[in-house]
């Protein structure tokens, strides 16, 4: 289980989320969504461990195959990072590097044990479909398969936690729904955390969404693209006002 209790992370100028409190379970996929400059991305950046609460806790508890369960709060250490993977909006990656010597070293700095890097490098490799350009230098990629390697970045530790922020930004329809079918694939074990402004793909991936509103979290029961494309546009007035 994943649990914020009233998580806070604000900014000098007043702006970030305030007493967010939200449970994930695993193998949910949770929607976060709201107008631009809401505090969507200070949310996923506490999920993520990038942020420490400044109030409040992130807390993730997991259990063993000997039903033992152990808890991480993401203000600790790097107990709990390490059970992260964290896309980022602009998904940085080097673009000087090879895809695959890349990934083999972000495997390492990440913690990955010498024997395991390179299966879970060849595995990232096969479900961001990264086979035919792993030789390839990352700054040649176009935009789209750069982000593909710093998704399979984000896999690389087989994490219980995965954030993502606004992972279809800029990239074409078929990468889009090779993208929700690799986040539909991870969901089946871990919690999910995902924002954007495409309510039909948000829709493809989400069980359930939370609207974040001038810094506050509240969370919707949405079943159908219609409805979230409701609440987008009631969360954004420019989004309205175009409609």
């Amino acid at each position: 289980m994943l649990t914020l209790s009233d998580a806070t992370f604000q900014y000098a100028a007043g702006r970030g989320i305030a007493g967010a409190t939200l449970r994930v379970t695993p193998g949910e996929v949770v929607g976060v969504v709201g107008a631009n400059g809401a505090g969507k991305s200070t949310l996923l950046g506490l999920v993520a461990a990038a942020l420490v609460p400044q109030a409040g806790s992130v807390t993730l508890a997991l259990t063993d195959l000997a039903g033992r369960t152990r808890r991480f709060r993401s203000d600790s250490g790097i107990g709990y990072r390490r059970h992260v993977g964290y896309l980022t909006e602009l998904a940085p990656v080097y673009g000087e590097m090879r895809v695959k010597t890349y990934l083999r070293f972000r495997a390492t700095l990440k913690g990955v044990g010498f024997m395991r890097v390179r299966g879970r490098v060849r595995e990232a490799i096969r479900r961001c479909g990264l086979g035919g350009v792993q030789k390839r230098t990352i700054g040649t990629l176009s935009l789209g398969m750069r982000r593909r390697v710093a998704l399979a970045e984000a896999l690389l530790t087989l994490p219980s936690v995965l954030v993502l922020d606004d992972p279809f930004a800029g990239i074409d329809a078929t990468l889009r729904a090779e993208f929700a079918e690799v986040i539909r694939e991870v969901a089946a074990k871990a919690h999910v955390l995902i924002s954007g402004h495409d309510p039909q793909m948000l829709a493809a991936c989400c069980g359930r969404f939370a609207l974040v509103e001038k810094g506050r979290l509240t969370e919707a029961a949405l079943d159908a693209p219609s409805a979230l494309a409701r609440l987008l546009a009631a969360s954004d007035p420019a989004r309205k006002e175009r409609a």
